[in-house]
């Protein structure tokens, strides 16, 4: 009676805390029934409600936060805007769990559980590599991976004496076409292929890597990563059936650009030369698969694998093989013997880039043009000379190969650096050859894409965003769609874009403006192999699926 005559005393807004205190029975029956409805309307009141308002607020100050980030200049011609999104999605997520313990006025109970769904959550997903702006791919944990087992071979192998032909517009024999040019007339191909979806031939799982596809005859060639194995595998054109398979007991790993190899298989006289991720260079018969030659070159030669792996496909001419080599700089162009793999010369300055050379005539001297870390030269065939010289200042990874036109070399590299056009010029009688910049544009950056030259234009994705320069000045003509970190290659008055997640845009090539003229969805992921146009076969691939479609009449 005691207990009850002290609670009687109380405002009923007094005993809403002893209730919170202790919600027993005991307590409770000490409430008078006439005081019922005047404690329900006050403790409906006091309830705590949770502070949206505080939440939304916060949000939106990083969102504006990010928006301004975006607009600085340097952030995206460093290619840095991925980065800036990373860092607002983590932040998003900080804020908001941060809010939910000890901002958000819920009951404790409902916090513990949104935090454990949220964390939850987290923990479903997994980071599936990067786009080329640096910004993490997510997949669910139980998503399929790419092809780890090694493929049942299927195909047909071509028959004894068959000659595996590499001439034509039927055929793309190696990394950026039978010119280099990063270009092909498209002769084949139906009038009115370039607003149509083509046929889809065959799709199939795939191992890792970041190699496109060689066209020889008919069978395609391309480099994958099988579980441990480094493979160099042979496919039937039309039906994507396994001819061969060459395995070498290697796996390159790394977290940014991801595992497996990155170079394309060049097809020469029969011969297939493979360049693996750490150096393995192979000769192997094109038929049969049969290893010719191969030797591990950057342990023979004393260099170390680069940062992102080798990615160079080997250029093959007048008897030789010529590849980039590692990290070190002295003497990283090497050229090996076509019959045995004899190292035949070394020479250079600069450690390895990423990109290929090819072989070129400029003021009319035939030579061999690679871009290395700082510089881009120009090389004697047959000594490995170097005729000329010219640097292009950037320390970073230098991926797309060079272009030339006429008697100048076109080169482009990201991270906030540029395209430059080089004129090649002879020197007095005996004194070589002079390099001179003609111009040099920070509106094409060109980070992983091969560019394309035509009609006036150079046409490439600055950054991911796809750009037209003008060819004699390097002044900006448009500026168009992004299609991401993806890849270009010129068909005819059109360009293939393989956009970064895995679509293909057709564009018509116009120094005026963008024209998208066809589109249609292909690959599902991540997207930086180069496609390839075979007569009326397009072949595309990532580091999980390839695909190959026909242009119908």
């Amino acid at each position: 009676m005691r207990l009850r005559a002290q609670f009687e005393t109380l405002e009923v807004s007094e005993l809403i805390w002893f209730l919170r205190a202790d919600e027993s029975l005991r307590v409770r029956d000490l409430i008078v029934a006439s005081d019922m409805n005047e404690f329900a309307q006050i403790d409906s009141d006091m309830k705590p409600r949770p502070r949206w308002k505080l939440l939304v607020w916060i949000e939106g100050i990083l969102v504006l936060l990010w928006g301004g980030l975006k607009m600085v200049p340097g952030i995206e011609e460093k290619g840095a805007g991925g980065a800036v999104d990373l860092l607002l999605v983590l932040l998003v997520f900080v804020v908001a769990l941060i809010w939910l313990l000890l901002l958000s006025g819920l009951r404790w109970k409902v916090r513990l559980i949104g935090a454990a769904v949220m964390l939850a959550l987290l923990g479903l997903v997994k980071m599936d590599g990067h786009t080329g702006s640096f910004f993490p791919q997510f997949s669910w944990r139980w998503t399929k991976e790419s092809a780890k087992a090694m493929p049942e071979v299927t195909g047909t192998v071509a028959k004894e004496g068959t000659l595996i032909s590499t001439e034509g517009a039927e055929h793309f024999a190696r990394f950026l076409g039978a010119e280099m040019k990063n270009w092909v007339s498209g002769a084949l191909l139906p009038e009115g292929w370039s607003n149509s979806k083509p046929k889809e031939l065959w799709r199939k799982q795939i191992g890792e890597g970041w190699s496109a596809f060689s066209v020889a005859g008919e069978f395609a060639y391309t480099l994958e990563q099988r579980g441990e194995q480094e493979t160099t595998i042979c496919y039937e054109l039309r039906t994507g059936d396994v001819v061969w398979v060459h395995g070498e007991d290697v796996r390159f790993e790394e977290s940014m650009g991801d595992d497996g190899p990155r170079s394309t298989p060049t097809v020469v006289d029969g011969k297939v030369f493979s360049y693996g991720a750490t150096g393995i260079l192979n000769c192997l018969d094109a038929r049969t698969g049969e290893l010719i030659w191969g030797k591990d070159v950057l342990v023979e030669l004393g260099q170390q694998v680069p940062t992102w792996a080798k990615s160079c496909s080997p250029l093959v001419v007048d008897g030789k093989v010529i590849v980039t080599l590692g990290k070190e700089a002295e003497k990283n162009l090497a050229a090996f013997n076509i019959s045995n793999g004899e190292l035949v010369w070394r020479a250079g300055d600069y450690s390895s880039s990423y990109a290929s050379p090819v072989v070129a005539t400029l003021a009319g001297k035939r030579q061999i043009v690679a871009i290395q870390q700082k510089s881009v030269d120009g090389y004697e065939i047959e000594s490995g000379e170097i005729l000329w010289s010219f640097p292009i200042g950037n320390p970073q990874g230098n991926c797309a190969s060079p272009l030339i036109l006429e008697d100048t070399v076109i080169t482009s590299s990201g991270y906030g650096y540029g395209t430059h056009r080089i004129k090649i010029t002879p020197m007095a009688e005996g004194e070589g050859f002079g390099a001179e910049e003609m111009w040099h544009s920070r509106k094409l950056k060109s980070k992983f894409a091969n560019m394309v030259v035509k009609d006036g234009g150079v046409y490439g994705l600055n950054e991911g965003r796809l750009v037209c320069l003008n060819l004699e000045d390097g002044s900006l003509r448009w500026r168009g769609s992004n299609f991401g970190h993806g890849q270009l290659l010129g068909v005819g008055d059109h360009m293939i874009v393989q956009t970064e997640n895995g679509g293909i845009s057709i564009v018509e090539i116009s120094p005026e403006e963008e024209k998208i003229v066809g589109e249609f969805d292909a690959l599902e992921h991540r997207t930086w192999n180069n496609p390839v146009l075979a007569g009326r076969i397009l072949l595309v691939r990532n580091d999980r699926e390839a695909i190959a479609f026909e242009f119908l009449r």
